[in-house]
């Protein structure tokens, strides 16, 4: 009915909100970010279930047969993790690096927090995405590996790869 349509528009603004709604319905002064705190630990723990249980294919958890079977590739991937929790950022079959980076609220690489997604240049600008986890660490979903924790400290790999963009979603 009407309350559903109303409470989804709210759900759909409040998304974008990123301040604190106290009782008075006056904005707090504090803001809190989207993915960072528990739930960023929550997609964190969600994507860690694939360790080890996936391949990297390019285009694919496009289709939830390539889900089941446990082919992703970068971007496909970090959709899944945040729809594990309730967060839809984008359709399974158009989800790309290119999508995801134009969604939730850019954050400075000094104040990057676990939930935090973070983009690479590889192959293109913004060729490659994962989500960070601390200490220099993010989960993605990378070629040679599958779903795994990578390194993106300086002299690595993805180290040398990283471009600064950082989203909360």
């Amino acid at each position: 009915g009407v309350g559903c349509l109303l409470y989804k528009y709210v759900d759909a603004v409040l998304k974008y909100y990123t301040g604190t709604i106290t009782a008075d319905g006056k904005p707090a002064a504090s803001v809190s970010g989207g993915s960072s705190g528990k739930s960023g630990v929550k997609v964190i723990d969600a994507g860690k279930t694939l360790i080890g249980k996936t391949r990297y294919v390019f285009g694919g958890g496009r289709s939830q047969s390539d889900i089941n079977l446990g082919r992703f590739d970068c971007s496909s991937f970090v959709r899944w993790a945040f729809e594990q929790v309730g967060m839809n950022v984008g359709p399974m079959s158009g989800v790309t690096t290119d999508t995801l980076k134009t969604q939730g609220q850019a954050i400075n690489p000094k104040d990057m927090k676990p939930g935090d997604v973070v983009f690479f240049d590889t192959y293109k600008i913004d060729g490659h995405v994962g989500i960070y986890v601390g200490d220099n660490k993010f989960l993605g979903c990378q070629g040679k590996t599958g779903v795994a924790i990578a390194s993106m400290a300086k002299g690595t790999y993805f180290g040398e790869k990283f471009n600064g963009r950082v989203k909360r979603f």
